[in-house]
């Protein structure tokens, strides 16, 4: 598995568990890989320590689907305050409907936490389209802006860039969906976060809001592809 904790860990949770959800993949198996991909053995639920095998067998029969959320500031994409309190939302959240939800909080543990979601997936063709859409946005808008320093590390990061693994049974759409998505997402934010050498602090700040924009309609395309591989649309 990709050994890196991100902001794609909730969508790479949200696949394996939703393979395990629609029985296309073995508790064993979807355990192991929320092992891997959390890089943690065991999980909190109902204030309990245990391995995610136990937790996933207690809550074998609850789960209709699953999700990946990403709340960002003024947006809580459905999920409560007091589960935003408890959760570290900068990797993402797990959603296993109708209401559980899965993060990590501030003190580096998993928690899985019953709380109300009232996230309506997004129609994955629909979060394509808006994606290309600012995409195209983007690349006319910064076509006139200087992004020295961004070509290199973008570079550098397409060559290291790697989502993982996805459950044998993933559909070709949603991997590619998922692959776009994910670089999409990544090099918007580098490109967002790199130091520009020789911009004004006017190109800088339209060039964050651009870019901030790409980013989160990538991460709704991630979204909406890991939502909808296993019975969520």
């Amino acid at each position: 598995m990709n050994s890196q904790v991100d902001a794609a860990t909730s969508a790479r949770l949200a696949l394996w568990l939703g393979a395990w959800a629609a029985n296309d993949i073995s508790i064993a198996d979807a355990a192991n890989a929320c092992e891997s991909i959390s890089h943690s053995l065991d999980i909190t639920w109902h204030e309990q320590r245990m391995p995610w095998f136990n937790f996933l067998a207690e809550i074998q029969a609850h789960p209709t689907s699953t999700a990946a959320i990403f709340p960002s500031p003024g947006n809580p994409d459905g999920i409560s305050v007091k589960a935003l309190s408890e959760l570290d939302t900068s990797i993402g959240l797990v959603a296993l409907w109708p209401d559980i939800l899965i993060g990590k909080t501030s003190d580096d543990t998993w928690l899985a936490t019953n709380s109300p979601i009232t996230k309506i997936p997004v129609d994955l063709n629909f979060a394509r389209q808006q994606m290309l859409e600012s995409l195209a946005t983007a690349q006319s808008a910064l076509a006139n802006l200087d992004l020295t320093g961004t070509r290199a590390t973008a570079d550098a990061a397409l060559e290291s860039m790697d989502f993982g693994p996805m459950p044998p049974t993933t559909p070709k759409r949603v991997i590619d969906a998922v692959e776009q998505g994910y670089r999409i997402a990544t090099l918007a934010r580098i490109a967002k976060d790199d130091a520009i050498a020789v911009a004004s602090r006017s190109q800088n700040a339209i060039k964050a809001e651009i870019l901030t924009d790409l980013e989160r309609c990538a991460r709704e395309l991630l979204q909406a592809a890991v939502s909808s591989g296993y019975g969520a649309i």
